[in-house]
């Protein structure tokens, strides 16, 4: 009955995440100050905690699990450290560009949404199907 709980609300977190993520990268690429400033409540108030939730909770699941050697799982983690990573990169620019008042995006917001969408259909298809 744990292991439901804790994948409910790896589940949720992981929604909210993405969210939060498509968020940032829709936000970041338009130049209006009002919408990188959405996009930053985006980050603190849904990615970033949910980014956490999200750590604490897979591997959880992964040890309950016992996944730990599956190659999968591997393939899994790669691409949440890339997702994980895009968020980071995604948050940082978001801030520089907020206090600098840029009025362009870089190219980063582009390429955050492709990059997020794709990441995010492997890895659920690495996790309902474990081809491997």
């Amino acid at each position: 009955m744990l292991y439901l709980w804790i994948k409910a609300i790896h589940l949720i977190a992981v929604i909210t995440f993405i969210a939060g993520l498509v968020a940032m990268a829709l936000g970041g690429r338009l130049a209006q100050p009002e919408w990188r400033r959405i996009a930053r409540r985006a980050d603190y108030g849904l990615a970033s905690p949910a980014l956490i939730v999200v750590w604490i909770t897979g591997p959880a699941l992964a040890i309950m699990a016992h996944w730990w050697s599956a190659p999968w799982l591997m393939a899994k983690l790669v691409l949440v450290a890339i997702v994980s990573g895009l968020h980071g990169r995604l948050s940082a620019t978001l801030r520089r560009l907020e206090r600098d008042g840029a009025t362009t995006s870089p190219a980063l917001f582009r390429r955050a949404l492709p990059v997020t969408l794709v990441s995010m259909a492997v890895i659920v298809s690495l996790v309902i199907v474990k081809p491997f």
